[in-house]
């Protein structure tokens, strides 16, 4: 009768564990990155009743156990995807797939599905609990860096340094049907070391058929001219298509640029079809210094700085981390999970690249938690305790009759 009533014992300690981790699961319905868990029971050996050394009439007899009651073998999280709700925070990220941000407190990394990052005073990129996200450094190449992590921060103060313009692309058509003597004239903003903007003028004159002159000018108002005009001549084939053409180097007065004394305009896009004159300048390399005026986060974590001058540069890329066995990790709560013997060390990687997941900004992932699944095994719990609350007055009563037997 006591090893009944101690069986009872454990069934309520298991299935009050049960309805705590439920309780968790349905507290934590609207945590961002939260993952539900679950409870696993196992039946605990008890006394061998029968052995296999004994047999009747020359059969062997099974082996026979009382089983001592339950126990909680373990209690596992669910690693599904949460949904993705919008947020429109650019600060707000979510992750679409398996992995973790990597947060640091200055001493050890720890690891977060929970996206809700603000940049703070510092420029740095934390989270709610002022840890810092990491990430990997953009060398002067372009390169990442994965040598080693690095905090996430922006200088706000940070500008684009203003670049001379080296190259003018132009294209567009040059009209067949043109007579001898007409012009064709278009323009450009150029930019010199300081990023002051200058205009250069193209004038194309059609001196024969199939032929044509340019004529490339300085379109300012500055003395000495910025530059020294440069001619030349351009042969169309009988397709419309030019025959010939070089970059055209045109230099500088060394009073106005220091770095690049010359700029090549390019030309081999020019065409002689009939039609109208369609002829424009398509880009031009140069620009002028510009102002921090926002960043973006792309998919694969890469974080750009957007600058007043149309300029962008790529600032870090964010790092994702994995682990072999995500349930073996410590939770040390606030979202944040440790590395431990069981979970195995992090695999540090980039979203799209080494670890396969993306990254979602203006966006959080919401806890995988399905109230319905909850609620259900709230009854499975309550049910399963109930049993063994039976099991106890049960055997209380038995035992009851038991001590009577004297009277």
């Amino acid at each position: 009768m006591i090893s009944s009533l101690r069986t009872g014992v454990s069934g309520l300690k298991t299935h009050q564990t049960k309805m705590d981790v439920t309780g968790n699961n349905i507290a934590n319905v609207n945590t961002i990155g939260f993952k539900r868990s679950r409870t696993a029971f196992t039946d605990v050996l008890g006394q061998r009743m029968l052995g296999t050394n004994r047999s009747s009439r020359g059969a062997a007899v099974n082996t026979s156990f009382v089983g001592f009651g339950v126990q909680v073998s373990s209690i596992d999280r669910n690693w599904n995807q949460g949904a993705l709700e919008n947020t429109s925070y650019a600060t707000d990220l979510a992750l679409n797939g398996d992995g973790f941000f990597i947060v640091s407190n200055g001493e050890r990394e720890m690891l977060t599905r929970n996206g809700r990052f603000e940049f703070n005073e510092n420029g740095k990129l934390v989270n709610k609990a002022g840890l810092t996200a990491q990430g990997f450094s953009i060398d002067g190449n372009g390169n990442v860096d994965q040598s080693q992590l690095v905090d996430l921060e922006i200088n706000w103060a940070s500008s684009s340094s203003a670049s001379a313009t080296e190259e003018v692309v132009v294209g567009g058509n040059l009209s067949a049907d043109a007579e001898v003597g007409d012009q064709v004239n278009i323009s450009t903003v150029i930019y010199d070391d300081q990023g002051t903007a200058h205009t250069a003028l193209i004038t194309y004159e059609k001196t024969a058929d199939d032929t044509w002159s340019y004529d490339i000018s300085y379109g300012g108002s500055l003395t000495p001219a910025a530059f020294a005009d440069a001619t030349g001549t351009l042969d169309f084939d009988t397709d419309g298509s030019l025959i010939a053409s070089t970059p055209v180097a045109v230099t500088w007065d060394s009073e106005y640029t220091d770095s690049s004394t010359t700029f090549d305009v390019n030309i081999e896009n020019i065409t002689q079809n009939s039609g109208n004159d369609t002829a424009i300048v398509r880009s031009q390399d140069g620009y002028q210094s510009g102002k921090l005026i926002g960043y973006n986060i792309a998919p694969d974590g890469m974080m750009s700085l957007n600058y007043s001058n149309g300029e962008s540069q790529n600032l870090f890329q964010m790092a994702i981390a994995s682990v072999n066995n995500p349930n073996g990790l410590d939770n040390v709560g606030d979202g944040l999970y440790g590395t431990t013997a069981s979970s195995g060390n992090m695999i540090k990687g980039r979203a799209g690249s080494e670890v396969e997941t993306g990254i979602v900004a203006g966006a959080l992932e919401m806890s995988n938690v399905d109230l319905a699944t909850e609620f259900t095994d709230m009854i499975v719990a309550q049910r399963g305790y109930q049993a063994g609350a039976r099991v106890i007055t049960t055997s209380d009563e038995i035992l009851q009759e038991t001590v009577n037997l004297k009277r």
